[in-house]
């Protein structure tokens, strides 16, 4: 109970600064670069899988709601069996558009070297029933809003006036808009955080500990499809007897910095870089205000190979750091 008290000043704490620091910031320091809100759109759709689970438990059911935006601005309900990666211009071994659940991860550096015509990334492409999707906070705060939460619209809403341009969300489409996502998220999250602090309290205090459940059996297949702080996070898993036969992940970031496909279509990032202005090339910071928008982290393109015995390595990452 004394940690939990701990927790619950801390969050009080965080909260506070967030509304009393972190939006009135934001706000005041935007309209400053409102030409930031004029480029950087890229895709134009965006996938979010939800996160922060109601009591209810029901994947259909959570704080900041599963869905994918399309380029008509509709929303509809994720189907994991839509979700392909393209490894056409991607260092690995073979072409192909798979299902993760069919999926393959063999690196492979091609003999033409870096060649941006041919392959140029070590991140697979992942399209969505074809299509490439942005995720990220600008994701799960559209989801949220075109699907009617009242916290994130009020947000947005009020934001939105303050900058002098009401109702009209399309400005969000954008490297400035991105940022402003992702600091009005974490106001609602950190409202909702002090909320779940008071009910694991009160939990606890009516003896409800039962945080662990023994797995049922040791042989089977599952998915996970989940929001990490950078969006959509997606986990496949096969077990037989005890043991992992076939992982496959998709990270954020590979949803957003993923290359060219089969088709030629860029994914969001470098389709965000598009038409930005670059007054300096030798500073090229519109750009680089762009891609930072995305916050991308790119640990998980990283592969390891060791000529002398031909092994090879891939860095696999969690929601909580590299492993």
């Amino acid at each position: 109970e004394e940690k939990l008290d701990d927790i619950f000043f801390r969050l009080t704490e965080i909260r506070d600064w967030i509304e009393g620091t972190l939006i009135p910031d934001t706000l005041a320091i935007a309209p400053f670069y409102m030409d930031d809100f004029g480029y950087g759109k890229g895709c134009g759709r965006y996938a979010a899988w939800g996160v922060f689970d109601k009591e209810s438990r029901d994947p259909a059911d959570r704080y900041l709601p599963a869905g994918c935006i399309d380029s008509n601005f509709k929303v509809s309900v994720p189907d994991e069996m839509k979700i392909t990666e393209d490894t056409a211009h991607a260092y690995y071994a073979t072409d192909n558009v798979l299902q993760p659940r069919s999926g393959l991860t063999d690196p492979a550096w091609p003999e033409d070297g870096y060649n941006v015509d041919n392959k140029y990334s070590w991140t697979k492409a992942p399209r969505y029933d074809g299509e490439t999707y942005e995720a990220g906070p600008l994701s799960r705060v559209l989801v949220a809003y075109l699907g009617g939460n009242k916290a994130i619209k009020a947000s947005v809403d009020g934001a939105l006036s303050a900058l002098g341009v009401p109702g009209q969300v399309e400005v969000l489409l954008s490297t400035m808009g991105r940022v402003a996502a992702r600091n009005l998220e974490v106001l609602y999250v950190a409202n909702n955080m002090v909320d779940w602090c008071m009910e694991l309290m009160a939990a606890i205090s009516a003896g409800d500990s039962d945080y662990f459940t023994e797995p049922a059996t040791t042989t089977g297949e599952g998915s996970g499809m989940w929001e990490a702080p950078r969006g959509a996070l997606y986990h496949y898993e096969k077990i037989v007897d005890n043991k992992i036969e076939q992982y496959q992940i998709i990270i954020p970031t590979t949803w957003n910095v993923g290359p060219r496909d089969a088709s030629g279509t860029p994914g969001p990032i470098e389709q965000a870089l598009v038409g930005v202005p670059v007054e300096d090339l030798e500073k090229p910071i519109m750009a680089l205000r762009t891609v930072h928008s995305f916050d991308p982290c790119i640990a998980c393109s990283v592969h390891i190979t060791e000529p002398k015995t031909g092994k090879k390595f891939q860095t696999v990452t969690s929601p909580w750091g590299v492993k």
